[in-house]
């Protein structure tokens, strides 16, 4: 028997601060503080419960984390620059 996993679907999310309500085709949904307001890949809007989400999804990294990089950096610049020194004693 084949096995399958599903496929991770992006998508954009804010944390809700305030109640809100939201009208979508299947009627109107209401979203608590605390919830997240998603919107999918069709442009489509809905809040979410804090808990559901957060067991659902994980945040992916838009871009360059910089201060990662250049911490990455100054430590391979110090491991380096350490043994350059010891091995010229």
């Amino acid at each position: 028997m084949a096995r399958y996993r599903s496929k991770p679907v992006i998508v954009e999310a804010v944390k809700i601060s305030r109640t809100i309500t939201i009208e979508t085709t299947e009627g109107s949904l209401k979203g608590y503080p605390g919830d997240y307001l998603i919107t999918d890949a069709n442009g489509d809007q809905y809040p979410c419960q804090a808990v559901k989400f957060e067991s659902t999804y994980e945040r992916i990294r838009d871009g360059v984390d910089v201060k990662s990089l250049f911490l990455r950096s100054l430590r391979k610049f110090k491991r380096k620059s350490k043994e350059l020194f010891q091995t010229k004693s």
